[in-house]
């Protein structure tokens, strides 16, 4: 909460004549015939298809008005990406509870060098759409008639920020909703995968042994549940991150077509933004992702026997689409072979050997023995540093999995005993980008080369 209150505090300012507000930009359209966008109502329209579909990405930025223009800049360095001189703002309005965005501005924009307008759409996340449309028109009437209206404004603006202020709302990043199930078993809240039941029959008849018997299966069943909830936010994780990237090779395409045919350097209109969003991942970020499909390969070959629907052997599959495209988007394997923990497990490396098709094989190999060799055939004294993931949705995972070294440890005769109970995957898995399933596809292969052309992982900036 006091992080919290930090960034709103130095994100949602008002001084003098000049006030700032934190914002995520989610899209830019061009109005245009072609693009089936005539009108405002189009854009929002489009804007509603694509959140239904979950192909926005956000990208959060400040959101400066002064008595002059419009500013956006860049959250971390200050840099400015865009400067809209208030006479080229057109119209300026909120769309309210229409998606999961709930408070969006629009401004609608052109200068005097744009043939259309661009319809520029933010998330208010942090203030509400309305606070900062009054404030912008303010700004706009002001200029127009030389009326001193955007005063008032302000000042009512920044007693709103210093009431939000003292009422913040509770730290984001609850943990993950507990998995439920319908009458057939299958799973819900987009949960990938769902643990065994306890309380199926043959569970039940299974469980007439002894009460410490009871006590260790009821353990075991505690622990491949953690296991598979790890599963279930390893891989959100890598989709969230293989969206990204193709996001971002998407902005770096939009951008090279509008550099297209102009006759000077001068950054054109949206070309900041879309700069912005162009830039790919952190060195850390990718690295992060590596470890989280190394993660993955460990938990799918320990919870092998759980899944069904599709099988751990056909699950696996289905992460080497999205890692060639990882490896191919920061320029080779080097990277990924500097990802020493976590090791993966012999349990791993030998359901990789006995699963993984030719072409799996050679990429596979290609990344060298922090990949291929397993924790079993490192020596004792090598220092590996514990692995311990933290996921985007804030769950902490229990640090208990995680110590020593849980790969390597067989649970012998009571996970044959739980065997029968297997784990049900939903049909959105692995991945919503199905057409990294087989091989290299065109928008694979698109996206690499969105980057090795001028992007490479960059350092934390």
């Amino acid at each position: 909460l006091t992080e919290q209150r930090k960034k709103y505090s130095n994100s949602n300012v008002i001084m003098h004549e000049t006030s700032q507000y934190h914002v995520q930009h989610l899209a830019t359209f061009i109005m245009d015939k072609s693009e089936s966008i005539t009108t405002v109502d189009d854009a929002i329209r489009k804007l509603i298809l694509l959140n239904s579909k979950e192909k926005i990405w956000t990208q959060e930025m400040l959101l400066q008005v002064n008595d002059k223009s419009i500013r956006l800049l860049d959250c971390e360095t200050q840099e400015e990406l865009e400067d809209f001189p208030l006479p080229t703002v057109q119209h300026c309005q909120t769309v309210l509870n229409q998606m999961r965005y709930s408070s969006i501005l629009l401004l609608v924009c052109q200068d005097s060098e744009q043939h259309k307008p661009d319809i520029h759409f933010f998330n208010c996340d942090e203030v509400e759409a309305e606070m900062v449309h009054e404030d912008i028109e303010s700004a706009l009437a002001d200029h127009k008639h030389g009326k001193k209206i955007r005063p008032q404004t302000l000042k009512a603006n920044q007693e709103k920020i210093k009431q939000r202020q003292s009422i913040l709302p509770p730290p984001q990043g609850p943990a993950p909703i507990p998995i439920q199930h319908d009458m057939r078993g299958s799973a819900m809240n987009r949960n990938r995968v769902a643990p065994p039941s306890q309380h199926d029959p043959d569970y039940e008849r299974r469980s007439s042994g002894s009460h410490d018997h009871e006590e260790s299966r009821a353990m075991l069943a505690q622990k491949i549940e953690k296991e598979t909830q790890i599963l279930n936010c390893t891989l959100d994780d890598i989709e969230v991150f293989v969206a990204r990237l193709q996001k971002a090779a998407e902005a770096f395409r939009q951008l090279n077509q509008r550099k297209k045919g102009k006759k000077n350097k001068k950054k054109g209109p949206a070309e900041g933004m879309l700069t912005l969003r162009a830039r790919p991942p952190s060195e850390a970020e990718f690295i992060d992702c590596f470890q989280k499909t190394k993660l993955a390969f460990n938990l799918l070959a320990k919870l092998r026997k759980h899944i069904q629907n599709p099988r751990a052997s056909e699950l696996v599959h289905f992460l080497f689409g999205p890692l060639e495209l990882i490896i191919n988007s920061c320029g080779g394997p080097k990277l990924a072979r500097s990802v020493l923990s976590p090791l993966l497990s012999k349990d791993a490396t030998d359901f990789l050997r006995g699963h993984l098709r030719p072409k799996e094989i050679n990429l596979w190999d290609s990344l060298g023995e922090t990949w291929t060799r397993s924790r079993a055939e490192w020596p004792r004294d090598t220092n590996i540093p514990t692995y311990i993931p933290k996921f985007h949705n804030g769950w902490e995972t229990p640090t208990e999995i995680f110590r020593g070294a849980p790969w390597e440890i067989d649970i012998g005769h009571l996970q044959e005993e739980l065997s029968p109970f297997l784990v049900t995957l939903t049909p959105c898995l692995p991945f919503q980008l199905s057409s990294l399933k087989r091989g290299q596809t065109a928008e694979q292969t698109q996206v690499g080369d969105a980057f090795k052309q001028n992007i490479t992982p960059h350092g934390n900036r």
